[in-house]
């Protein structure tokens, strides 16, 4: 009878605790949550750069297409804004967006330009910011891109050898509904 009525308490809140389980799952998502595709949206990045571990992984960051670049007007980019898993801001810079396109792979370049990067069409040209840094501009490296709609959603991997370190990663990016 003591163990009875032992097992009984212990089975009450187990019981308890999986209809809470159970019944948290039948409610459906709010439609203003960004959804993932296939497990992998957001941005993922790891490497080091400037003698330090860089480790990224934000299932829902900032993307903005068109001029992101504070110091230059006038120009098309596309930006993916996030922070790195100590907080710390984290900006991937596509400066010539119009290369972009879904089933490719690109070879990352620097041809040097500084405001007219937007005409550059023999690869991409990437920047990398860390924190209120400057940017670092990838010296070599390659995107290969799964899917691109303009202005809605890009997906692809990247390896990037920045002058002070290596990045590579994944995204999978689209406008977030702030």
């Amino acid at each position: 009878m003591l163990l009875w009525s032992a097992a009984a308490r212990l089975r009450a809140p187990s019981v308890v605790t999986v209809l809470v389980m159970l019944l948290s799952g039948c409610w459906s998502t709010p439609a203003q949550t960004v959804q993932p595709r296939e497990g992998r949206a957001g941005l993922q990045l790891a490497g080091s750069v400037q003698n330090r571990q860089l480790a990224v992984s934000d299932g829902s960051p900032q993307l903005n297409v068109g001029d992101c670049d504070p110091d230059a007007a006038g120009d098309a980019d596309v930006c993916v804004i996030a922070d790195d898993i100590d907080g710390q801001l984290v900006v991937l810079v596509f400066e010539n967006p119009d290369v972009l396109r879904s089933d490719v792979s690109l070879p990352v370049v620097d041809p040097g330009c500084t405001d007219g990067c937007d005409d550059v069409t023999d690869g991409v040209v990437v920047e990398l910011q860390l924190g209120t840094g400057p940017r670092l501009r990838a010296r070599d490296g390659r995107v290969d891109l799964r899917r691109v709609e303009p202005f809605s959603n890009y997906v692809g991997d990247l390896r990037l050898d920045l002058p002070s370190g290596s990045v590579s990663g994944s995204f999978d990016v689209i406008p977030r509904r702030d």
